[in-house]
């Protein structure tokens, strides 16, 4: 068989092998909001003990390149200890894993310039030739009949689309109409969906999976594709960026069942990992730390989740001192983000400004899970239109983030009290903004002592547990648990506010579009709980039981049912990544000193941190 034979049959195997199950959020979520993420990400990463070829620091970018295409499927290159120069992009090709001897021992020092990546799993996406979808477009269905199958046969992937359903999905914004949102047109206008594999044909009827998220019913459309790399992974190593010019340190593009772990991504040109037209890929266990430029723009230092990326997972990862930390927009649907660390990012033009976490941006992200994540804020904007069907479990917004100089290029980040500070402007711990509708908030802690504690102008700012347009919201003299219902980051709810010249710009009573139940808000000490929904809670939305690489933190680590922390209210002991970072790499609040040196070996494996007793954040946040 070739490498493409058994991928499909991999794809059929895995299609059919699933059994039906009782969600784990059944008893609190309503089946039209969730969906099932416990298959997010590539499943069990292959260990791939057979090396291929074994080379050391003398190695060239063409060297690298060359070992890997050669590479037998299912086999390792392996790259010793010691400082490679990149000058140029390492494409990493389907079934073969490129593996460091560690995050702290192989650097690839990347001196590249003319824009691409250091990194390259995969490339391309979904050229645009649509098939019409004439039946069984529905909310769970594995079957779907198309016009014409002429072009499609098992072992292909699609995108499913349909035409923006004006009563929820727009790639209209607050800043104008976003028209690459969805990759194709020239409007937009095909802003939501996903991406499948595709698994048998019998006549126009075909077999897909996953299942679909939501029902498409406004002219749905199949666009069939090839990935151009399966099976593909990167391990165990650091690149190390130099302001030359990169798009990322890392990119997987039209890649399925793709890996990054254990990595170190130190300072990036532009983001520290793209995904686009991506399913069932993986990075995990890293180490992403620092930029050069923390402005928005082409990039935003963060990892992107893109163009209709489906079903992967962003897990255990420490994230420091980006622009952004994680920003899914343009369909990202059906994603895991969790139980990340994320802190110490910052806007070099408005260092003020509390900005980072995860943030929803550019039209339309839809089934996303957050979960158990430590972050300063999720933040679903306007700026470039809709998104939908969020659920935010068990994570810990701590509401600020601590900034520190340097505010651009390499240095030694300081954040002595001269030198570094708490943001206290547009300080909302939570920011739904009109445009996102739909979505579940369950079991989450809002607030932190420096967020009960911000000033402003040498006095204590207020402190507000919620805010709903249209009651006027400020931007520097409070700071607000859970905002609703405006725009952009400075929509004081005015008129004048608005941005572009729309019938809208900020919308009463979105918060009723959402669930929230079980959450607890540190700045009132209160928990709020929905009636006639169950106040137990399970410890996770998509893992069965507690992960092997947790340590012996308890499980679950964050929520209202969660006590004797030093947390807010007792209910957070934050997560294994926030734990690695302190404990065993040395780290502070807001990145003092980094990037610090990480393996995640030392952090992950039996490591004693990951206990409460061990976790000093507590205190900070």
């Amino acid at each position: 068989m070739n490498k493409l034979e058994i991928t499909r049959l991999l794809l059929i195997l895995f299609a059919v092998s699933i059994p039906a199950r009782a969600q784990l959020w059944s008893p609190i979520l309503s089946k039209s909001t969730a969906i099932d993420w416990t298959q997010a990400g590539v499943g069990k990463i292959p260990a791939r003990t057979a090396v291929c070829a074994n080379l050391t620091a003398s190695a060239t970018v063409t060297q690298i390149n060359l070992s890997l295409i050669s590479c037998p499927p299912g086999q390792t290159v392996s790259l010793a200890a010691g400082t490679y120069t990149i000058a140029g992009t390492i494409v990493v090709p389907s079934q073969v894993t490129l593996r460091g001897a560690g995050a702290d021992q192989t650097i690839l020092n990347a001196t590249g310039t003319g824009g691409g990546f250091v990194i390259s799993l995969g490339s391309g996406g979904a050229p645009y030739h649509p098939i019409a979808l004439t039946g069984g477009a529905m909310a769970g269905s594995t079957n779907v009949q198309v016009s014409d199958a002429s072009a499609i046969s098992a072992g292909l992937y699609l995108a499913i689309s349909e035409q923006n359903d004006p009563s929820y999905v727009s790639a209209m914004g607050s800043e104008g109409n976003c028209n690459w949102c969805d990759g194709w047109t020239s409007n937009g206008e095909l802003a939501r969906g996903q991406i499948v594999a595709l698994t048998a044909v019998k006549g126009t009827t075909i077999t897909i999976s996953p299942a679909l998220y939501a029902s498409y019913t406004h002219s749905p459309v199949a666009v069939p594709f090839n990935m151009s790399t399966t099976n593909a992974g990167v391990e165990n190593l650091q690149v190390r960026a130099n302001n030359t010019g990169y798009q990322a340190n890392f990119s997987m593009s039209a890649c399925a069942y793709c890996w990054i772990k254990g990595v170190e991504s130190n300072y990036t040109d532009g983001d520290h990992v793209d995904i686009d037209w991506g399913l069932h890929d993986e990075v995990r266990d890293s180490y992403f730390s620092n930029a050069f430029l923390h402005t928005p723009g082409m990039s935003d230092s963060d990892i992107q989740i893109a163009l209709k990326t489906s079903a992967s997972l962003i897990e255990n990862n420490i994230i420091e001192r980006a622009h952004e930390s994680v920003m899914l927009e343009w369909g990202a649907a059906g994603n895991v983000i969790a139980y990340n660390y994320m802190m110490g990012e910052f806007d070099s033009g408005s260092p003020n400004v509390v900005i980072g976490g995860i943030n929803f941006h550019g039209a339309h992200p839809q089934f996303n899970l957050l979960e158990g994540n430590v972050l300063a804020q999720i933040y679903a904007d306007s700026v470039w239109g809709t998104s939908s069907h969020t659920t935010a479990f068990r994570n810990w917004i701590t509401g600020t983030n601590r900034v520190c100089s340097p505010m651009s290029g390499r240095g030694k980040v300081d954040c002595s009290s001269a030198q570094g500070h708490y943001a206290f402007q547009a300080a909302r711990a939570v920011q739904i903004s009109y445009f996102a509708t739909k979505n579940n908030f369950v079991g989450n802690i809002v607030g932190s002592a420096p967020m009960q504690s911000l000033s402003a102008y040498g006095k204590p700012i207020a402190q507000i547990p919620r805010l709903e347009f249209p009651a006027e919201r400020s931007y520097d003299t409070a700071a607000i648990g859970w905002s609703f219902g405006y725009g952009d980051l400075s929509d004081s709810g005015h008129a004048s506010a608005c941005r572009v010249e729309k019938s809208t710009c900020h919308l009463k009573g979105t918060s009723a579009t959402n669930l929230l139940d079980g959450n607890y808000n540190n700045i009132d000490g209160t928990t709020h709980w929905t009636t006639d929904i169950t106040n137990t809670l399970p410890p996770s939305f998509y893992l069965a039981d507690k992960p092997q690489w947790w340590g012996n933190m308890p499980f679950p680590a964050i929520g209202p049912d969660v006590s004797g922390t030093k947390g807010p209210g007792g209910h957070s002991y934050g997560n294994p990544a926030q734990s690695c970072y302190i404990h065993s790499m040395g780290g502070s609040d807001g990145g003092a000193g980094s990037p610090l040196r990480f393996n995640a070996d030392s952090c992950y494996q039996s490591n004693p941190a990951n206990k409460p007793s061990a976790n000093k954040t507590q205190t900070a946040h």
